[in-house]
């Protein structure tokens, strides 16, 4: 009798562990695994910035990346080629896309294609072009505050990198 319940807890406990890890492994998928990889590599491209949050886009190509500067960086991966850039004010337009969570952005002083970013909700579309907006308020009190009516209109610094 006690060997029956022995053998029953223990077949309990097995069919547990594997539903627990079945569980765990279905999560870690739903999760984007590559936003460690590209934390790191922003990192090493822009040593100087640090980033406050991530958000990619619906294929995971692209990343744009919240800064405590109050700057937004960008990483769009290109096959192994990786183009990184941190976007200043007044060197993009921005216009969001109907009928989907994405946002069509122009690069004016980069030498990038102008693209439609599509993101896995509206949120996180509306998310990052606060975050490009939040770089103009932050460019227009500097300017204010050093009484330089041109500031903020300068070029993206863009570079590449390469795995």
């Amino acid at each position: 009798m006690t060997l029956d319940i022995l053998a029953g807890i223990m077949l309990g406990g097995i069919v547990f562990i594997t539903f627990m890890v079945h569980v765990a492994g279905r999560w870690r998928r739903r999760d984007d695994p590559d936003t460690g990889t590209s934390l790191i590599e922003f990192a090493s491209i822009f040593p100087g910035e640090a980033v406050r949050s991530v958000i990619s886009t619906s294929d995971r190509s692209t990343r744009f990346f919240r800064l405590a500067s109050g700057m937004t960086g960008f990483l769009h991966r290109a096959g192994r080629v990786n183009e990184a850039l941190l976007i200043q004010p007044a060197s993009t337009r921005v216009s969001a896309v109907e009928d989907a969570p994405a946002l069509t952005i122009d690069f004016c002083d980069a030498d990038m294609p102008t693209r439609s970013y599509v993101f896995r909700s509206p949120e996180d579309a509306a998310e990052v072009s606060l975050w490009l907006m939040g770089s103009y308020v932050l460019a227009a009190g500097e300017a204010a505050a050093n009484g330089d009516a041109g500031a903020g209109t300068g070029s993206p610094d863009r570079r590449d990198g390469g795995e």
